[in-house]
C-alpha cells in the first residue's frame, strides 16, 4: 500500500470555489457552520462610499471573523467606491489569518459573484483588481488549480444573495463551467 506523504501534512478540505458559495441571510449561519467559520461580523458602510472602511475590516478580520460588507457600490463602476472595494479585497487577501476569515459580501446576480472571485485573485496575486473587478473570466477561475480555489475562499469566504435568486444565483454559477 502507498501513502502520498503530500496528503498527511494536509488540514480538513476547505471548500471548493463554488461549494457552499451562496446563502441567503437566513441560512448564512449555517452555510458557514460547515466549514467551522465563526459568525460572521456585519460591517457597516461609510456614508461617503457605501463600503466599510479597510480599518475597520481589517479589524474584524484580525479578530478571526468573516466581513459581512455590501459590495454593491463598489461594482457600480468607477469612482472612490471602486479604489475602496479594491481596498477592502486586499485588505482580506492579505489579512494571513486564514479561511473563514475573509469577506462575505452581498451580491445581487451571478455576475456580481464572479467579479468578487475574480478581484479576490488579483488582489491574491497583485494583479490589477479593478480591471478583474470589470471583466471577471470565469473559465479561468475555474481552470485554476483546487489549491488555488480553495485560496480564494479565504478572500470571499461566502456571498449572500436575496432569498429568492438563492437557487437562480447557484445555477447561472454553475452553468458556467458545463459544456
Amino acid at each position: 500500500m502507498t501513502v502520498s506523504l503530500e496528503l498527511l501534512s494536509r488540514g480538513p478540505s476547505r471548500p471548493d470555489l463554488l461549494e457552499d458559495l451562496v446563502a441567503d441571510e437566513s441560512g448564512l449561519a449555517a452555510t458557514l457552520a460547515r466549514w467551522a467559520v465563526p459568525a460572521p461580523a456585519a460591517v457597516a458602510p461609510d456614508p461617503e462610499t457605501g463600503l466599510p472602511g479597510s480599518e475597520v475590516v481589517a479589524v474584524v478580520l484580525a479578530r478571526g471573523a468573516a466581513a459581512v460588507v455590501d459590495v454593491a457600490p463598489g461594482l457600480a463602476g468607477a469612482g472612490p467606491a471602486v479604489d475602496h472595494l479594491v481596498d477592502l479585497l486586499a485588505v482580506a487577501a492579505h489579512s494571513g489569518v486564514g479561511f473563514g476569515s475573509g469577506l462575505v459580501p452581498r451580491c445581487a446576480d451571478a455576475g456580481q459573484v464572479w467579479a468578487l472571485l475574480a478581484g479576490a485573485v488579483a488582489a491574491m496575486t497583485g494583479g490589477d483588481v479593478r480591471a478583474a473587478l470589470a471583466a471577471p473570466d470565469p473559465d479561468a477561475l475555474l481552470a485554476l488549480p483546487r489549491a488555488a480555489r480553495e485560496a480564494i475562499r479565504d478572500v470571499v469566504t461566502c456571498v449572500i444573495v436575496p432569498s429568492r435568486d438563492v437557487d437562480e444565483v447557484s445555477a447561472d454559477l454553475a452553468s458556467a463551467h458545463l459544456p
